[in-house]
């Protein structure tokens, strides 16, 4: 009953794009509803996203996501705070530099979350998310490969479901906007847009889903709207959403694993 409490702030996001007259006269596929199954397909992955990158520091040098620049003030990572920001920033107790990667990567970064890792004691609570670089690297550890020591190894099912125990989950949605070296942070776990090169290496998050509240003010909203004198169709979609942690034990996060 002493417990405190968190308020969730929410902030809008949303995207539009329009098509002329032609294009929908001219085109061999029903283009509405084309372009709407393209705006719904954009939402989910930039929701996603969100909730592993999301970064509200508007700065210089400040946000996760441009760590060598300020954001330009529109990006839908603003929105909300997420995983990364809290183990990387909010809370660095939580953060640990990895190096060459190992199969006891995975207990160090679980052992980071509260004492000797007793936030993470209920499997059935957490989950590991990989960067796809970093998933395949894990694919190539031999302790994964070979079939005495993991029943399911990697070259019998092709894939990793499951490691000391924990659930194990591939976001192609980490680190999201580096590009030169797709998917990849720097060594101090953040994306570099000003200089791309400087990033080089993955990472492992360890989320506590219970501990995280993703909330609602506005669910998605797709409107189409015809503008007869522009001869043009747009379709819009916006979201009011939030996103907040109940302590900063939610999340913890391995950077700078050797690629």
């Amino acid at each position: 009953l002493g417990t405190a409490n968190q308020s969730l702030t929410v902030a809008k996001g949303g995207g539009r794009t329009q098509y002329t007259g032609e294009m929908e006269e001219d085109s061999l596929i029903p283009w509405a509803s084309q372009l709407r199954a393209q705006m719904e397909m954009a939402t989910a992955e930039n929701l996603e996203h969100l909730v592993i990158d999301g970064d509200t520091a508007a700065g210089a040098t400040t946000n996760i996501n441009t760590i060598g620049g300020t954001p330009g003030g529109t990006e839908f990572y603003l929105i909300a705070d997420g995983l990364r920001k809290l183990a990387l920033v909010t809370n660095t107790a939580n953060s640990t530099s990895i190096g060459a990667l190992s199969d006891t990567a995975f207990l160090t970064i679980k052992n980071l979350m509260g004492a000797a890792g007793k936030n993470a004691a209920d499997k059935t609570k957490v989950e590991f998310i990989l960067d796809p670089n970093v998933y395949d690297k894990v694919l190539q550890l031999a302790s994964v490969k070979t079939q005495d020591v993991f029943p399911n190894a990697t070259l019998v099912d092709g894939e990793i479901s499951k490691i000391w125990g924990y659930p194990v989950r591939r976001s192609y949605f980490m680190h999201w906007l580096s590009t030169t070296n797709p998917y990849e942070a720097n060594t101090a776990g953040k994306v570099d847009l000003t200089t791309q090169a400087n990033n080089t290496t993955g990472a492992i998050l360890l989320a506590r889903w219970d501990q995280w509240l993703f909330g609602w003010k506005r669910r998605v909203q797709i409107e189409t709207v015809r503008i007869p004198r522009a001869d043009i169709t747009e379709i819009t979609a916006l979201l009011r959403v939030g996103l907040i942690y109940r302590d900063t034990e939610a999340a913890a996060i391995g950077y700078n694993i050797t690629l």
